[in-house]
């Protein structure tokens, strides 16, 4: 009992410093702004001299929107157990160093914690001035083309795989030294000496250091950047804790997306270079190159728009519609009244419930409020008909999204309606109010966007309208109690997108 307490104590002593925490409050501040104090010490795994980054968070992490900034580079010049002080030798932005508020200290040691300590070797190259240039490449490539000196006479058949360089040490530093002639006596003397091991290492952590912190920077102030997917990225693999599902051996998707990025890379690179020559770039083309380069343009180019799109869709829409009906349900054994406007005025608003969802962002509902002018035949005589209704419906869109901009959309619908209408048969000077109902109406329609998300929609329906008379103006009137009427409609509209 008393050897496992020890071991547990032993392994909370060893593993203290992975536990500590970066985050930290600003308990003090001098006048100047260039010392503070924060409340992380020595149990914080905070060390003597450590060179730190300050960082604030401005937004949360669920925002798409820069969320932590640097606000200083630091380095520690005193430290207790639970508190520490800082000398900003770079401060980003001094508003943001308010005291009491809470920051991440972002740690030398604690970043770099359980990275191998660089090796480092000296070389010393030793030659005549006639000979320095080439004996100082060498060196430094480590003479990697010393058994192919005569390369550049030869052909390259195959190209096997890349030349690297292999050594027992990380680096190598590299001392010059020239042989220098004094009374029939060669000596050596020093041209150049490279820094001090020790300093070159110190460099070189630090440097690496802010590469971290930058690289760190920047993945978490990426819009799409999420924990949720970067914690599932870490997940181990079912067949083997020690590796992570998303590790670093390759397999067949990390090629395929590879050779896509590259693929798009040169397409990006011919399309801007067409675009730079201006009207000139295909007359060093035959017939048959340019055909194919315009093939491939316009596919650049329909992609270059899909990606416009898809990075910016639009959930809502919104259009005003003047509407001309194709029936007339008028009589023409009324020689004395006839209806010739009839028309509707429509406002509508469209949401897509699943944006950016491969089929189900296919489909949208709609609401409409609708007022329309038409006339119907009542007892022999012609009456005017004033209906104001809403109606709910769903819309499907075969071919495109309803949010693609500068692309023909087309849609199918259907909808029901339901409101009040007014009917007036002036010949007979009589008056009835009516409840109203549709169902189901059907539509097809066609809309076109422009990249500002201002567009024209043309659309065609067909439906029933139900009324029924809850009111009468005198009693036996020939407006009748209930009708059906058969209606179909033309209609252009002004879209706006958002």
């Amino acid at each position: 009992m008393l050897r496992m307490t020890i071991y547990a104590i032993s392994l909370i002593v060893i593993t203290l410093p992975a536990w500590a925490v970066s985050e930290a409050r600003l308990l003090n501040q001098s006048a100047s702004g260039k010392t503070v104090v924060f409340n992380l010490g020595g149990l914080d795994g905070i060390r003597s001299g450590d060179y730190a980054v300050v960082v604030k968070q401005i937004h949360s992490p669920e925002t798409r929107d820069l969320r932590l900034v640097p606000v200083a580079k630091a380095r520690n010049i005193k430290m207790t157990t639970d508190s520490s002080v800082w000398i900003l030798y770079k401060v980003y932005d001094q508003d943001l160093l308010v005291p009491g508020d809470k920051f991440l200290v972002l740690s030398e040691s604690h970043v770099l914690s359980g990275r191998k300590t660089p090796t480092l070797g000296r070389i010393t190259v030793v030659n005549d001035k006639k000979k320095f240039i080439e004996q100082r490449n060498d060196a430094v490539t480590d003479d990697m083309h010393r058994l192919s000196k005569l390369g550049h006479k030869y052909e390259q058949m195959e190209h096997a795989h890349d030349s690297h360089i292999i050594s027992d040490t990380d680096a190598d530093l590299i001392d010059l030294e020239v042989w220098n002639e004094n009374f029939g006596s060669m000596y050596r003397s020093s041209l150049y000496k490279s820094a001090n091991k020790e300093e070159f290492r110190r460099q070189l952590r630090l440097a690496t250091f802010e590469k971290l912190i930058t690289a760190y920077l920047q993945k978490v102030n990426d819009p799409d950047f999420n924990y949720d997917t970067f914690y599932e990225k870490q997940r181990k693999t079912e067949f083997a804790n020690e590796f992570v599902a998303n590790g670093k051996y390759d397999n067949e998707y990390n090629k395929f997306l590879r050779k896509e990025s590259a693929k798009s890379s040169a397409d990006a690179k011919l399309y801007r270079t067409i675009l730079e020559k201006g009207e000139s770039w295909s007359e060093d083309y035959s017939d048959e190159e340019l055909k194919q380069v315009l093939s491939q343009v316009s596919v650049l180019q329909e992609k270059d728009r899909r990606v416009k799109v898809i990075s910016k869709p639009s959930r809502f829409a919104l259009t005003f519609e003047y509407g001309l009906n194709l029936t007339d349900a008028q009589t023409s054994s009324d020689p004395l009244y006839q209806r010739d406007s009839r028309h509707s005025k429509e406002l509508d608003f469209e949401i897509v419930p699943f944006l950016k969802h491969e089929t189900l962002e296919r489909f949208t509902l709609d609401g409409t409020f609708r007022l329309n002018y038409t006339a119907f035949e009542a007892g022999g005589f012609n009456a005017d008909l004033n209906e104001y209704s809403l109606s709910l419906g769903t819309n499907w869109y075969p071919i495109y999204a309803p949010y693609v901009v500068e692309s023909p959309i087309v849609y199918l619908g259907t909808y029901i309606r339901s409101g009040f209408a007014s009917a007036n048969a002036p010949t007979p000077d009589e008056k009835a109010n009516y409840t109203v109902i549709s169902f189901p109406g059907f539509r097809a329609g066609f809309k076109y966007y422009m990249r500002n998300r201002v567009g024209i929609r043309i659309q065609a329906s067909m439906e029933t309208i139900k009324i029924e008379r809850y009111e009468a103006s005198k009693l036996g009137s020939v407006l009748p109690d209930r009708a059906s009427l058969a209606e179909a409609k033309f209609g252009v509209g002004l879209a706006y997108a958002f």
